[in-house]
């Protein structure tokens, strides 16, 4: 039995090079940045030779190749001589892959007009049962809310095939798996257990299939069970800061700036305080007064900011009796 975590990524794609350079240095032309596979067997090793032509009157090097997903290799030449040809070579697993994809890979070259290129492959791998609309649950929900999201099991194959699930349910949260059509397709519905606390839960359920091709489906589920007043996002990521960008370079700090939606399910509320242990974080509040809604706008002081790790939290105290405060992690760094 083959056990494959179900997900969504990208694989392969064809490219060709030519054009013209300038005097003493290479040049390199790609003619399509976008290729579209059509249809690939989930579990297929998709290989493509790209054909590479030096255009120019230097050697064309090759520095390397980002890829922006798991289960893809690269094979680059050293370098083309002027006028020369060679290739690449991308290989690309799809056996943990389904549904439609999308990636993208960044050559490195010393073409000195552009020393990167994106390109772009999309596709559609098909694997022999396929989960629908897509192959993970995203659930969320009040404390004490009873709320579910419904998956369809397809089967691709010509031959009928049975599904049970190998592990019902999870620490957090309830499935079940009927027949719709039987042997073709399933109805997974997966809702929140009942007594939950508030919290984000990251779990999975296990489906086992028989049929010509038995299978494990690993399945994601994601669940947040949020409480009757909450803040969103729950946590601030501000990611890496450029300081001297920033100084240099007027706007760059607004770009950074985010804002905290602080809802309550039912009701108003009034928000006695915003307070920060970031040094570096500027808050303001809106509307005054009570309100169902309130905006908190995150924002960053140039004259504040100084090279290192960013980290605190912000605390925001209501006059809630259930919920009297809400306390935001915040991450950055800045370099």
């Amino acid at each position: 039995m083959k056990r494959f975590r179900v997900g969504t990524a990208g694989i392969g794609l064809l490219l060709l090079f030519a054009g013209a350079c300038s005097p003493g240095a290479p040049r390199a032309v790609f003619r399509e940045e976008r290729c579209d596979l059509g249809l690939v067997r989930q579990g297929e090793n998709v290989v493509h030779a790209f054909l590479v032509h030096n255009a120019g009157k230097a050697a064309l090097q090759f520095h390397g190749a980002n890829l922006s997903l798991s289960g893809m290799t690269c094979r680059l030449p050293r370098e083309i001589a002027p006028g020369g040809d060679g290739q690449i070579q991308i290989e690309w697993s799809t056996s943990h892959l389904q549904g439609r994809v999308e990636a993208e890979a960044i050559v490195r070259m010393n073409d000195p007009t552009r020393p990167e290129r994106r390109l772009v492959v999309t596709g559609d791998v098909e694997g022999p049962v396929e989960l629908k609309p897509l192959p993970e649950v995203f659930l969320s929900a009040f404390q004490g809310e009873i709320a579910s999201r419904a998956l369809t099991l397809v089967n691709h194959q010509k031959q009928p095939i049975a599904a049970r699930q190998a592990r019902p349910g999870g620490a957090h949260f309830t499935s079940q798996l009927r027949p719709i059509e039987t042997g073709r397709l399933f109805e997974i519905v997966v809702g929140v257990a009942p007594g939950v606390a508030p919290g984000r839960y990251d779990e999975s359920l296990m489906i086992d299939v028989d049929g010509p091709e038995p299978v494990r489906l690993e399945v994601p589920v994601h669940l947040l069970v949020r409480t009757d007043l909450y803040a969103s996002p729950d946590v601030v990521e501000l990611g890496d800061i450029p300081l001297d960008r920033s100084a240099q370079t007027p706007g760059v700090l607004d770009m950074l700036g985010q804002t905290i939606l602080v809802k309550k399910r039912a009701g108003q509320f009034r928000i006695a305080s915003v307070r920060t242990d970031v040094p570096a974080l500027l808050l303001t509040k809106a509307p005054l007064g009570s309100s169902a809604t309130f905006r908190i706008e995150v924002a960053l002081s140039l004259e504040r900011l100084a090279r290192g790790t960013l980290s605190g939290s912000i605390w925001i105290a209501t006059d809630d009796p259930k919920i009297p405060e809400i306390v935001i992690p915040v991450h950055g760094r800045i370099l």
